[in-house]
């Protein structure tokens, strides 16, 4: 089974939310494991081991996987190309500064940086790819050169945030599926950011949500983060970002905004779309 559409990120841009949003759509099925990286990380597996990661289903019209490493990687657009000429390729962006600080929270969060300087300097400073996987000019390019831009949806966090409803209509309408379907997930917020007092114990209730998903019962799972477990858990084992990592500074902030400008105004001409709010948050 071959994919008919791949979400290639980028990291840190509601590449979550659309994964959430198609996970409980009737007429599509995505991966069990949200991010498969076949075409970075585990290419070495082979077409067939990639084939089996995706689901079979009746009735299913749009079949894929979302895997975010896929948009800065040198190789995955000739790889994807190669194996699936026809995938429709979905693409999610936000503000490359808010991407960044967004990345750090995560590493943060996920443990990969332990501390004790939890500094959004710090990390910048020690990796590239917090300016790397911003370059959304000429990411995209490169995927464009591969793929017809028809053949792409790039959707943008600020859009998602100002009204999901509609931006998930045009993602199914792009897919080929009921644009009419209302998601579970709709104003469900992806991976927020915040600090775990208990590992173990975090990482039991994303294993439990994972079981939910797989066996159909996301609105059961739904339904009782609404009767306030959701939030009793969340202020038990979890910590605001914002309690650990300090601010970051506002000369920091507008280097790297600079830095990115050259991006955004190509990545302007490229959509047809103004982004002044990237420009002058």
């Amino acid at each position: 089974m071959k994919p008919t559409f791949i979400g290639i990120g980028a990291q840190k841009c509601a590449s979550s939310w659309l994964y959430d949003i198609l996970a409980d759509h009737p007429e599509a099925l995505t991966s069990k494991t949200k991010e498969l990286d076949f075409f970075t990380y585990h290419f070495d597996n082979g077409h067939a081991w990639y084939e089996r990661q995706l689901p079979t289903g009746v009735g299913a019209r749009a079949i894929g996987e979302i895997s975010p490493s896929y948009f800065h990687d040198l190789s995955a657009p000739e790889r994807i190309q190669d194996f699936a000429p026809d995938a429709r390729i979905l693409v999610s962006l936000r503000d490359p500064v808010e991407r960044a600080l967004s990345q750090h929270r995560h590493l943060v969060r996920i443990g990969v940086l332990t501390g004790p300087d939890f500094t959004f300097e710090g990390g910048l400073a020690s990796n590239p790819t917090y300016v790397e996987q911003g370059l959304y000019a000429t990411h995209l390019r490169r995927w464009r050169e591969r793929f017809p831009a028809g053949q792409m949806l790039v959707v943008l966090m600020d859009d998602i945030q100002a009204d999901a409803a509609r931006v998930a209509a045009k993602v199914y309408s792009f897919l080929g599926i009921d644009s009419d379907h209302q998601s579970v997930a709709l104003h469900e917020k992806s991976n927020p950011s915040y600090v775990v007092r208990n590992r173990f114990m975090e990482d039991s209730v994303k294993r439990l949500r994972k079981g939910v998903r797989r066996l159909g019962l996301q609105p059961l799972w739904q339904h009782l983060g609404n009767t306030g477990l959701r939030a009793i858990y969340r202020a038990y084992n979890r910590r605001p970002s914002q309690a650990v990592i300090p601010a970051p500074d506002s000369e920091t902030l507008a280097s790297l905004r600079a830095r990115f400008m050259p991006e955004i105004e190509a990545l302007e001409e490229l959509l047809g779309r103004d982004l002044s709010s990237w420009k002058c948050p």
